[in-house]
């Protein structure tokens, strides 16, 4: 049986950004590093090992400030869906907002759905809606306990802003009724901000998601 996988969330920065660390045995992983990265190589340093590599759900700065001195303390790869690359190597809006962030120009793109061969194997599947490049990581699926990882598109009652560059309501819709269609109720799924949750408690009460819900002709 493969090594239990442990999650500990570290929200980091002025807007409180969910940073995930992923933890299975002796390997890591770290998604949406958006600031303190100081915090993020010491947690790293107590265990022991390096991360693997680097996730970014998306290239809004609030969830790739830390990447580019993280990346660069363990020499680790970066990956970030293709459409949002752009946005990490010219700041993701960082400078608009006030914060001077670190560009990075050296991430691995992603397109379409792939399973990332790391050393905790993940599968990227794209969600667009709150970006163009939109990403979940999953972690896990393959013993049938997945972590979802889901950047800023869906929270606890809530969904991902949809008023930015690339954003999208439909296109949000679409990418959540994928996951609930593909994953079971319970899958865990860790938000970019504020509490987990899960798929079913998400389908079952969040308001935003009614159309989902109740679309008799099942546009979703």
């Amino acid at each position: 049986m493969p090594e239990p996988i442990e999650v500990f969330a570290l929200p980091l920065g002025p807007l409180q950004a969910n940073c995930f660390i992923v933890v299975q045995g002796r390997h890591g992983l770290v998604i949406d590093p958006g600031d303190e990265a100081g915090v993020v190589i010491e947690a790293f340093t107590e265990f022991g090992f390096a991360p693997a590599a680097v996730l970014v759900t998306h290239g809004h700065f609030d969830h790739f400030g830390g990447v580019a001195p993280i990346a660069r303390h363990f020499d680790v790869p970066v990956y970030v869906g293709a459409a949002d690359a752009g946005q990490m190597a010219d700041g993701g809006l960082g400078a608009m907002a006030g914060f001077d962030i670190e560009p990075v120009d050296t991430a691995i793109t992603i397109e379409g759905e792939q399973t990332l061969d790391l050393a905790v194997p993940v599968l990227a599947i794209p969600t667009p809606g709150h970006s163009r490049g939109a990403y979940t990581y999953v972690v896990g699926h393959d013993d049938g306990a997945p972590e979802l990882f889901v950047g800023d598109l869906l929270f606890q009652n809530s969904i991902g802003r949809t008023d930015l560059p690339g954003g999208d309501m439909d296109d949000l819709l679409r990418s959540v009724a994928t996951l609930i269609r593909r994953f079971p109720a319970d899958a865990a799924v860790h938000c970019g901000h504020g509490p987990d949750t899960s798929l079913g408690r998400e389908l079952a009460l969040n308001p935003f998601l009614s159309p989902i819900r109740y679309d008799p002709e099942h546009r979703w």
